[in-house]
């Protein structure tokens, strides 16, 4: 921990990190990792989750701006992502009430951030189908698109049907092809 008023000692410990109700790994709101859209499954981390709890590699790298790629504005951003041209007018629309200074994607570019650089939350992260915008109060409110069909197996004309897909029992994530949880190994 850090005196009040001196640094963090990791960039993660200035991020507002998530966690699945089974604890699992710690996470960023804009992970790949957290798939559903219900963002009241997510609990913010307190600092028993912080000592406990294994921060997620992707967003660890994330957060240390490891293979992060920047924009010089979101309009380019989107365009760059290729986000479903639909969905930018509103996209648009809540990046227009916000505060930022950067713009940027992780290397995976599954996201399109928004925030500053003083190591403050992510004001937004946009995905293909939906937003998560950073309350005041703390957390994150999301927005689903017009167009956004679910978290897999959608299209924009409908949703494909979908295959079952493995999930852990121990902290409900998709497991990986090797069926192994990359959050609770």
């Amino acid at each position: 921990m850090t005196a009040e008023g001196s640094a963090p000692d990791s960039p993660s410990e200035s991020v507002v990190l998530f966690r699945t109700k089974a604890r699992g790994r710690l996470h960023i709101m804009g992970c790949t990792h957290l798939t559903t859209t219900d963002p009241t499954q997510y609990v913010e981390a307190d600092a028993r989750d912080r000592a406990e709890l294994e921060l997620c590699t992707e967003c660890d790298r994330e957060i240390r701006g490891v293979g992060r790629i920047e924009y010089p504005s979101f309009d380019a951003a989107c365009e760059a992502l290729n986000l479903p041209v639909e969905n930018r007018p509103r996209m648009r629309e809540i990046a227009a009430r916000l505060e930022y200074s950067r713009v940027w994607a992780p290397q995976g570019r599954s996201y399109v951030a928004v925030g500053h650089l003083d190591g403050r939350a992510a004001a937004a992260y946009f995905n293909r189908g939906f937003v998560d915008v950073h309350r005041e109060s703390g957390g994150y409110e999301r927005e689903e698109m017009p167009n956004y069909a679910g978290p897999s197996g959608a299209t924009r004309r409908g949703v494909a049907e979908e295959r079952a897909h493995p999930v852990c029992p121990g902290c409900g994530m998709q497991l990986p092809a090797t069926g192994i949880c990359d959050d609770c190994g």
